[in-house]
């Protein structure tokens, strides 16, 4: 009886109730109405639980398939997530070997590769292994910078987490607004580093912003995604845009300091703006 439910008991304790009334003090026709009502009752109670075990045994075939779908649906995204993993970890350990100046070139062929391979995968996964990832490389970079002490080794193992966010770049790029306001520095990196695989005009003046609010590494980032937006096939169609955004970049010069890798990059990006403007005039 320990699976039977409360309410049926309930009802089947009120019928042996009503049914044990029954006496020569009270009418026989009211004692059978009140047995009558607490039979309907339990009746009652009792319809939908044997309704639902009907319904499990007549679609029983049924059940076991869509059982075992949501089965597979969790072992192949656990299969897609480990997939990511892979490919992420491979980023990781090229970034690992590579010279400092190959760490500050941006992106490498072998990381737009593999950032186009983790956007196969994600299109047959749920959005919440993505941003999942997302939120831990978020987290492994403010852990990085927060726990070893300002210098190479330091920027080196940033690079290396920028390298992996690169790697699910593509991927992650729908989420970009979800985190371009978060007051996370990690999860404002995610979307430099996706910016950087997949460059957005519109957010052009958030990457501006960037270069003049935000720590120097996230300065620096900011100033690739920029330089290689300005090398995008479409970029002559946002030349008075990105005429604006150098012009603000310059006013911030000053603030770079002897630091050589956000004003030599600047430089680039006025070098190549300058580029594009005069071909796009030529064109024009």
């Amino acid at each position: 009886m320990s699976d039977v439910s409360p309410e049926i008991l309930s009802k089947l304790s009120e019928l042996i109730k009503a049914a044990g009334s029954i006496g020569p003090q009270r009418s026989s026709g009211l004692t059978w109405l009140e047995i009558l009502k607490g039979f309907t009752e339990f009746l009652n109670a009792i319809a939908w639980p044997a309704a639902a075990v009907l319904c499990v045994f007549l679609f029983r075939q049924q059940v076991t398939n869509f059982l075992g779908d949501v089965e597979t649906v969790k072992v192949f995204g656990a299969e897609i997530s480990r997939k990511i993993d892979k490919q992420v970890e491979q980023s990781a350990k090229e970034a690992q070997t590579k010279s400092n100046a190959e760490l500050r070139s941006g992106p490498s062929k072998t990381e737009l590769e593999r950032a186009m391979t983790v956007k196969e995968l994600a299109a047959n996964a749920t959005s919440g292994i993505i941003i999942s990832q997302a939120e831990s490389l978020s987290a492994e970079y403010e852990r990085v910078r927060a726990s070893m002490p300002p210098g190479n080794d330091r920027t080196r193992a940033m690079e290396v987490v920028v390298s992996k966010m690169r790697t699910i770049g593509q991927a992650f790029f729908p989420f970009r607004h979800e985190f371009a306001g978060s007051p996370s520095p990690g999860k404002r990196l995610m979307v430099i580093a996706s910016l950087q695989v997949f460059f957005d005009f519109e957010m052009l003046d958030w990457l501006v912003q960037r270069v003049g609010s935000e720590a120097p590494f996230l300065q620096y980032q900011a100033l690739v995604a920029i330089l290689l937006g300005i090398q995008e096939k479409n970029a002559n169609a946002y030349v008075p845009s990105l005429e604006a955004a150098v012009s603000k970049l310059g006013q911030f010069r000053n603030s770079f300091g002897s630091d050589t890798s956000r004003t030599g990059t600047l430089e680039e990006i006025e070098r190549r703006f300058s580029d594009l403007k005069r071909a796009s005039q030529k064109g024009g």
